[in-house]
């Protein structure tokens, strides 16, 4: 196994994630609600544990690893995904990622095949207890403003090297340019207010 290095940082990812219509997952077939889940997906075969929450014990589900599958998607890129749990359908997946090209990465290609994903939280984590420096709490932003960053973030816009022009984003959010400036900014202000408040306490 290959050890971590002291010093070495990485990004704690939490997205939600709805199936499209005909996304035969096995993860979500047994039960919409689901308080814990173990996923093991090794070839072209996926079996899960699934724990229901008006369920007395866990449910066994199996299918088939599709090219479209979410194990499959997030290995492409070398994560892991963990389903932290299952509610109305919509899954929690946590995953670690190296930096944000690989967070764009991956939040694109689910984009591509899913229904529905929403970036919910960012954390940076460092050392080898995986120990939380930053944690930035989308679910505190207005629709709005999280719609705006998770654009900007999603296209590469804060990227030390981007290229990508405020103006090119707020025309794919059909609004004007100082507007998506207007939320990014305060969006940016709430998240690192968010962070000192939580080192504070």
């Amino acid at each position: 196994m290959a050890e971590v290095a002291g010093d070495e940082r990485r990004l704690r990812v939490d997205l939600d994630i709805d199936p499209s219509d005909d996304w035969d997952c096995p993860i979500v077939s047994e039960t919409p609600d689901a308080s814990d889940v173990a996923v093991n997906a090794v070839g072209h075969e996926c079996t899960a544990d699934v724990q229901p929450v008006d369920g007395d014990g866990p449910v066994r589900a199996r299918g088939e690893v599709s090219d479209d599958c979410l194990c499959r998607t997030f290995q492409r890129f070398g994560c892991v995904p963990q389903v932290q749990r299952v509610e109305g359908g919509t899954m929690l997946v946590t995953t670690y990622v190296d930096d944000r090209d690989t967070v764009r990465d991956v939040v694109g290609a689910l984009r591509e095949t899913l229904d529905y994903v929403r970036l919910v939280r960012l954390a940076v984590v460092e050392g080898p207890e995986a120990t939380e420096q930053a944690t930035f709490d989308l679910s505190e932003l207005t629709p709005k403003q999280r719609e705006g960053l998770e654009l900007a973030v999603v296209r590469g816009y804060f990227d030390d090297d981007g290229d990508v022009a405020l103006g090119d984003l707020a025309a794919e959010l059909d609004i004007s340019k100082s507007a998506l400036s207007q939320r990014l900014r305060t969006a940016q202000a709430k998240l690192v207010t968010d962070v000192f408040d939580g080192i504070e306490r």
